[in-house]
Parts: C-alpha cells; sequence; structure tokens
C-alpha cells in the first residue's frame, strides 16, 4: 500500500515538472516578431530628417501583443545601406515609423521583450552585410 502511494505521487510530481518545462519552454521559444504589424506605408511624405521628400518612404508599425517589446526596425534606401531604429519598451498597441529619405520600399523588423539582455539586435554594419538585396 505504501508503495502504491509512493509511485502515485511521484507519477504527480513527474506530470508537475513536465507541465512546468513545458510552460517555460513556449516562453522562451515565442516569436516576438510576430508582435509587430505594418499598418501603414508612405511614399513621398515629408520628413524634418530628409533634405527632399519626393523619395521618402516610411513604414508605421504597430505592437499587437499585450506585452510591452523593444523593436528594431530597419528601412532599406534606394543605395542598398539600411537606416535602422531602436524603439524600447514599445506597449500594447503602441505605434512606431522608420523611414528612409531614398527609400526603396524594403524594411526589416526584430524583436524581443521589452528589457531582455540576452537577446541582441544586429548593429547595422551587420544588418548592412547581412541583407545586400
Amino acid at each position: 500500500m505504501v508503495s502504491k502511494a509512493i509511485l502515485g505521487i511521484t507519477v504527480i510530481i513527474a506530470l508537475s515538472s513536465v507541465v512546468i518545462f513545458n510552460n517555460n519552454s513556449a516562453t522562451a521559444e515565442r516569436d516576438w516578431n510576430e508582435c509587430v504589424t505594418k499598418y501603414d506605408s508612405k511614399w513621398g511624405s515629408h520628413c524634418k530628417n530628409c533634405a527632399m521628400d519626393g523619395d521618402t518612404y516610411k513604414v508605421m508599425l504597430r505592437n499587437t501583443c499585450t506585452e510591452n517589446i523593444d523593436v528594431l526596425c530597419c528601412v532599406q534606401e534606394k543605395y542598398k545601406n539600411w537606416k535602422c531604429y531602436t524603439h524600447n519598451n514599445l506597449a500594447a498597441q503602441d505605434t512606431l515609423y522608420g523611414y528612409a529619405c531614398q527609400g526603396n520600399g524594403k524594411y526589416l523588423v526584430w524583436a524581443k521583450k521589452a528589457g531582455d539582455k540576452q537577446i541582441k539586435f544586429p548593429t547595422v554594419q551587420e544588418v548592412n552585410a547581412d541583407y545586400t538585396d
């Protein structure tokens, strides 16, 4: 009788460990990039940081998740170099934009849980080296 009780307790503990392990894995493996959604883009809109407005490309993004996130947005210029912008602690439903003064319509986005120090965004140099087209 005692051995059946010990076996039952062992099985319960083992199952509890599996549930806890699976919950932690799901959190660690979450794709935070899915939180970022493009809701608009504009060509030729005024940009105070650009000398001319005719070729500007602006992409507007929104955090569609309930958690705060950090976002790196890169927008490509027509000469293939990338302009990158980091937005930290973007709250749920908050928006951000990235722009290129002489854009070609391409953009890249990376996201992570706000404040996550283990995940590093690529540098502008790495983006330019890895995404040439």
